[in-house]
């Protein structure tokens, strides 16, 4: 590619005010695309605008690699565009100066506000066309996906200026960050939004869901993902299935769009050589440069989208086949009966490799039959008119026909009758030749797999075949390499369930054998892995099997979302790891009769030898499960960590409310950990998996969370009866997953250790600093008068200017130096200890909107957040840090403080269910409990003051 990037100055701050913060540029591939200048200006524009939104940092830069493809594509016809109406696309891309989309809820609706100016902006620029367009194609990654849905619901969308939404890596169905309360609030304000514009029927009608249902009507939304080695975001939260119905859109991942057959990483999304070929060729196959939208019709887009990104095998891309397009011309041709090689369900011997020998296949199709037809190739089909010509007289070709009888009206057939023709047939068809889908190659000559084209494959069952009488395929000439294989068998002969459900998987696994005539393909069911956070090993043993025409290829496959993922010489690999994206953890997921992964096997079986009898052993892999807990559990390890040192604080505060003393957090923490109470601990969390399942528990914990008391969108969708949403503690829906409770609170326990431990190791700091204010006798009873003045000035900025996260930090500091401080005090070091471990692990909710803060200064934006000013969600952290820094003496008042015992456990009790999801909500019970603290330990602090012993317990 040879980039160019031109800013459009003529968008400013007259068109947004957002200008001096964000720009537009327009991509020129140069010497193929007209570059504007000074003296026409925009006039050279003349394609289909397409605008490019970044993700979280994202740069502007990142439209070139599938902007310049299309532009080859197009001005060098390299791909071979069908379309006649296609034409060239001018690509837009937001620059965003890198800005941090997913830490901060105001900043993406700051992008989606713009961006629906620039869309404006975009479509003035092409009113003196002929056939001026009315929308623009929008092409987001990651949290550009979202962005683009964002822009859709705001005042300032301009109504029916975006009909098609491809997204690459966008976490639609879940937030990847819970930092921040904006973004779940955006979050279920555009989920309510886009759900009821798709189910309006079934809703109350209102002036939101109508507005909704008249934008969202005719757009469709692609959301391509990478899969498993996608390591900044979880694939399972780019699917759409619940909320977007599928004449509008699906969610596919790249493991099986045709010829890019593999996982592609975050980044790497927008630049992969085959997957940018893809979507600039769609891009261009759905361009319609007569529609004043300059795009087909939605049915027709959605028909492209599967025809292009779909393996071709789901039930879903069934509607696009030739025999439901009324379309497609039809065929007459009269054939010598003994011409041709007829088959049938009859006799054991139903598979039949196609040679030379006659002109014609015939496969009779009983239509009372349930049937399944299979075809494997390593020759492409040709259609009927290719094959027909002399020097392509030994193509491959694929008919499905209709008996016609003598006194038929139709038109006079082709003759393909001789003189000798005693017998004969005459048949009216349909071409099906062009709708073999391509697969990965699968050779016995490993050198040449990397070389190999791809093999072609045709698979129809009763829903196609039950409205023909007859199959044809012609015969071709087959090199030495080559292979054509041809099978017609009923459909239950090609089903097959392996294990039973998810528990019988772990306790024992699962076996099967699969029969040596078995057919050509055939589908493994497994309705136990359906779970998103297991991987599986999957053992063939052929035994002495006979060579075939080709290795064995295996499919996995699931719906909604659409994955596929193809596993080549099956006969070489025999040990498989199979991991899928299924039903995930705080995912939402459509209610139906049964789950579970699928396994389709291609195998050449034609020598019907005993010893090609196929046996399948599936275990689950532990060892490989455990890579994808971490991925998929970041937020809820925070939130562990939390509960878990303030379970260390409630014991030490119950025992100074009983003993006046202050124990040493390593102390408790080993206390909870051993004997009884590690077995009640752990006994609690596993149980807690099986309770928070429940519909009703669903429904009170729901209507207990304060964050859904703020905002009423939460609850309106997770208590849907048609979709399940498990957003409490792990969201695990398989009992048999009771471990992982396990395994997070050892983690957490574990790090929770080491950082009691890193910041013991800076006592050594702690006691050279106290012997340095020793020698300047240094008084810290009482506030310096610089502390106060920076105190209330932080405290004056906060309203006006500054978030509170920034506050927050400053006191986390504070109270680490006032840990190093009290370092010859036990008491009083445990107790600063006590607060500052939470306080720490509490920190990674607020660093996001500090860098997000210090990024808009550095590119000088100096417009202060609408949001994160409230002045009530700081002051007490920021008291209490400060009022511990002046070393007050603990009170030695005994007092047992049952309110503070019974807001500690709801804190505990809500980091372990909420936390995981509603992350932010932390802060808020912490800045909470700083007030219970001020008003514990300094409330009484003139009447009952004195230290207390330092020695009492040691640290």
């Amino acid at each position: 590619m040879y980039p160019s990037y031109a800013r459009i100055l003529a968008f400013d701050e007259s068109h947004t005010k957002f200008a001096s913060k964000y720009s537009l540029y327009l991509y020129r591939e140069q010497g193929k695309d007209p570059i504007p200048d000074e003296k026409n200006g925009y006039d050279r524009l003349s394609g289909i605008p397409v605008l490019f939104i970044p993700g979280n940092a994202g740069s502007y830069r990142q439209v070139r690699s599938i902007a310049a493809e299309t532009a080859n594509i197009y001005f060098g016809n390299n791909g071979n565009i069908e379309n006649p109406n296609a034409q060239n696309f001018d690509f837009f891309s937001a620059d965003f100066n890198e800005d941090f989309t997913a830490f901060h809820g105001r900043t993406m609706l700051d992008q989606a506000e713009f961006l629906n100016e620039a869309v404006r902006f975009i479509l003035e620029l092409y009113a003196d066309e002929p056939i001026a367009p009315k929308s623009v194609i929008l092409l987001g990654h990651s949290m550009g996906g979202v962005v683009a849905r964002v822009m859709l619901t705001l005042p300032n969308y301009v109504d029916h200026s975006v009909n098609t939404i491809i997204t690459l890596a966008s976490p639609h169905a879940a937030a990847p960050l819970t930092f921040d309360g904006d973004i779940l609030k955006i979050y279920s304000a555009i989920d309510r939004f886009w759900f009821d514009g798709f189910n309006n029927s079934n809703a109350k009608s209102n002036a939101v869901s109508e507005i909704a249902s008249s934008r969202l009507r005719d757009v469709s939304l692609l959301s391509i993902t990478g899969g498993l080695t996608d390591s900044t975001l979880p694939a399972d939260y780019t699917t759409l299935s619940f909320l977007v119905p599928p004449s509008n859109g699906f969610t596919v991942y790249t493991t099986g769009i045709p010829g890019v057959w593999t996982n592609v990483d975050h980044l790497a999304i927008v630049w992969c050589d085959q997957l940018r070929k893809k979507v600039a060729k769609a891009l261009l196959e759905i361009a319609d440069r007569r529609s004043a939208t300059k795009t087909y019709s939605l049915e027709e887009r959605m028909s492209i989208f599967r025809r292009t990104f779909l393996s071709g095998f789901e039930d879903y891309t069934t509607q696009d086949y030739a025999p439901f397009k009324t379309t497609i011309p039809k065929i007459s041709m009269k054939l010598d009966l003994q011409q041709i090689n007829s088959f049938s369900l009859s006799g054991e011997k139903k598979l039949k490799l196609v040679n030379a020998n006659k002109g014609w296949n015939v496969f009779h199709l009983q239509k009372e039959e349930n049937l399944q037809f299979n075809l494997l190739s390593s020759k492409e089909p040709l259609d009927w008119k290719t094959g027909k010509d002399s020097q392509n007289s030994k193509k491959l070709t694929v008919l499905l026909c209709n008996n016609l009888s003598e006194d038929s009206e139709d038109e006079t057939p082709e003759d393909l009758t001789n003189e000798q023709t005693k017998e004969f047939i005459t048949v009216k068809c349909i071409e099906v030749s062009k709708q073999a889908h391509i697969i990965p190659p699968s050779v016995r000559n490993k050198d040449r797999s990397s070389k190999s084209s791809p093999f072609y494959a045709l698979q129809y069952n009763s829903t196609v075949l039950s409205h023909f009488d007859v199959l044809l395929v012609s015969e071709t000439h087959i090199e030495p390499e080559e292979f054509v294989i041809a099978e017609l068998s009923e459909y239950k002969s090609t089903q097959f369930q392996l294990g039973k459900d998810l528990s019988s998987l772990f306790s024992r696994g699962a076996d099967i054998s699969l029969p040596a005539n078995r057919p050509l393909s055939v589908n493994i069911h497994i309705p136990g892995a359906w779970s998103s956070l297991l991987s599986y090993r999957l053992k063939l043993n052929y035994g002495n099997k006979s060579p075939g025409s080709f290795e064995s290829i295996i499919r996995q496959w699931i719906d909604q979302p659409y994955e596929s993922k193809w596993h080549v010489n099956a006969e070489s690999n025999n040990d498989i790891t199979l991991r899928m994206h299924g039903i995930a953890p705080f995912v939402p997921f459509k209610i139906k009769d049964s789950y579970g992964l699928n396994i389709q096997l291609w195998s050449d079986s034609t020598s019907n030898n005993k010893e090609d009898a196929l046996d399948i052993e599936l275990q689950i892999d532990l060892l490989d499960s455990f890579r994808s807990l971490v991925m998929r559990y970041r937020l809820s390890l925070v939130a562990v960590c939390v509960s878990i040192s303030l379970l260390v604080s409630l014991i030490q505060f119950q025992m100074y409310f009983r003993t006046g003393k202050f124990p040493n957090f390593i102390y408790v923490l080993s206390y909870i950990n051993s004997g009884w109470p590690i077995i009640a601990i752990l006994g609690g969390l596993c149980f807690l998996n099986y309770i928070v399942k429940i519909e009703w528990i669903q429904n009170v914990l729901n209507l207990i969370d304060p964050v859904v008391l703020r905002d009423s969108n939460e609850i309106n969708l997770s208590l849907r009866h048609d979709f399940k949403l498990n957003s409490f503690y792990l969201g695990l829906e398989e009992n048999s997953l009771w471990f992982i409770s396990v395994i997070f609170y050892l983690m957490g326990t574990f790090l929770v250790f080491a950082t009691y431990y890193a910041l013991s190791a800076l006592s050594v700091v702690g006691t050279l600093l106290t012997w340095i204010n020793k020698s300047k006798a240094v008084d810290y009873s009482s506030p310096s008068r610089r502390r106060i003045i920076v105190t209330v000035l932080l405290v004056m900025l906060i309203p006006i200017y500054i978030p509170y996260q920034i506050v927050y930090v400053i006191s986390c500091v504070i109270q680490l130096f006032n840990v190093l401080k009290s370092v010859n005090n036990a008491q009083l070091f445990n107790y600063q200890m006590s607060l500052l471990i939470p306080m720490l692990w509490i920190l990674p909710i607020n660093i996001p909107i500090v860098i997000v803060f210090v990024h808009n200064i550095s590119i000088n934006w100096k417009t202060p957040f609408s949001s994160h000013h409230n002045l009530l969600s700081i002051v007490p952290i920021l008291l209490l840090t400060e009022r511990n820094s002046l070393l007050v003496k603990l009170p030695k008042k005994r007092t047992n403080q049952l309110h503070f015992t019974w807001y500690l456990g709801y804190f505990i009790f809500y980091c372990i269910v909420y936390g995981s999801r509603h992350t932010y909500w932390m802060h808020h019970l912490f800045n909470l409990m700083s007030c219970l603290v001020l008003i514990i330990m300094y409330g009484e602090e003139e009447t009952d003051g004195g230290m207390l012993e330092t020695d009492s317990i040691s640290r």
